[in-house]
């Protein structure tokens, strides 16, 4: 399998080496043949606003989009599965929101993207039900993997301020984990 990484955002540095395997590992689970190409693209607001309203027609920034090249990639073979488009600013903003590390939304964005090259959608109330449970699933998996082990809480005040919204109340520093996060300090 190869996943291709475009990191267009300069905000966060991302490990990139973690999250090509954490996206080769859903690709696995999910049953992607071997020979499978991925595109991630990690980009910030202003860039994921463009495409959202050349695409959907929406004039506004949204966390992830998804691109598939063709119709059952995964049931047919193709090596080129499509495209993933991850803001990492929105991402910053929910993981705050939700408290929560933005690495462990940028993966749940990651899992929520690859679902929609399957064909899963969120329209009605059933496909989002559907959504979500294989949201839980795919997590639940990376967790016995252990393929999450050591996303921790990050902060970036710059950053929130950026979005308009306050700044993050400081917490004690926490001890460095040994595992590294998906996001890099």
């Amino acid at each position: 399998m190869e996943v291709l990484i475009n990191n267009r955002q300069k905000k966060i540095r991302l490990n990139t080496r973690r999250i090509r395997l954490i996206a080769e590992e859903i690709l696995r689970f999910e049953g992607a043949p071997d020979n499978a190409e991925l595109s991630l693209v990690f980009c910030d607001d202003d860039f994921i606003q463009k495409l959202n309203h050349q695409h959907l027609g929406r004039n506004e920034p949204t966390d992830v989009l998804s691109f598939p090249l063709e119709e059952d990639e995964f049931e047919s073979g193709d090596r080129l599965l499509g495209d993933v488009v991850i803001s990492v600013e929105t991402a910053c903003r929910q993981a705050l929101k939700l408290r929560h590390s933005v690495g462990l939304e940028i993966v749940y964005l990651l899992i929520h993207g690859l679902l929609h090259l399957q064909e899963y959608d969120h329209q009605r109330k059933d496909e989002l039900k559907r959504m979500r449970e294989r949201e839980v699933t795919i997590f639940s998996h990376l967790c016995e993997r252990k393929m999450l082990k050591g996303i921790e809480v990050v902060e970036h005040p710059p950053l929130i301020k950026r979005a308009g919204e306050p700044g993050p109340r400081r917490k004690p520093a926490a001890r460095p984990s040994r595992k590294p996060d998906i996001t890099e300090n």
